[in-house]
């Protein structure tokens, strides 16, 4: 019975430990999907960039263009800052996604032991019971037998 105490413990201890991987998984994807959305945002301003310059051209609007210019320059580096921010990021989330299924695994394998031996401890008390229900029954036969003063085989 300590056994099964400890492995319940030691279980909810995993099954802490596979929810402190899947919030740090999940902090860590939410994390990625921010620079995506910082970077999709910076390639529409990109676009809108282009297209605003495209029209100014045949205007001849030199400031539209230069400010467009301006616009595109900003996007550009922004994107080029946040493309190693990206990747770093992308690592992290891998890296967590991997701790998290690894937790996960263990998680699950300490459940199975507790599981297990809930299952040996119930056989283990099955048994006894039913030894303990024959013994009852066979002394009773025995009594029965004594007092019929017929001999036992």
């Amino acid at each position: 019975m300590q056994r099964l105490l400890t492995l319940k413990r030691l279980g909810s201890v995993y099954g802490l430990i596979e929810e402190m991987h899947s919030l740090e998984a999940r902090l860590a994807a939410a994390n990625v999907g921010e620079v995506e959305s910082t970077i999709r945002r910076e390639v529409a301003t990109l676009d809108a960039a282009w297209k605003t310059e495209r029209l100014a051209l045949p205007n001849q609007d030199l400031v539209g263009r230069s400010a467009m210019m301006v616009r595109e320059e900003v996007a550009v580096r922004k994107n080029r800052q946040l493309a190693p921010i990206l990747e770093q990021r992308c690592e992290i989330r891998e890296l967590a996604q991997i701790r998290y299924k690894d937790s996960r695994i263990w998680s699950e394998r300490m459940k199975s032991l507790v599981e297990a031996e809930l299952s040996k401890i119930y056989t283990v008390e099955e048994h006894r019971q039913q030894a303990v229900s024959d013994d009852r029954f066979l002394a009773q036969k025995q009594r029965k037998k004594t007092r019929t003063g017929r001999p036992s085989r």
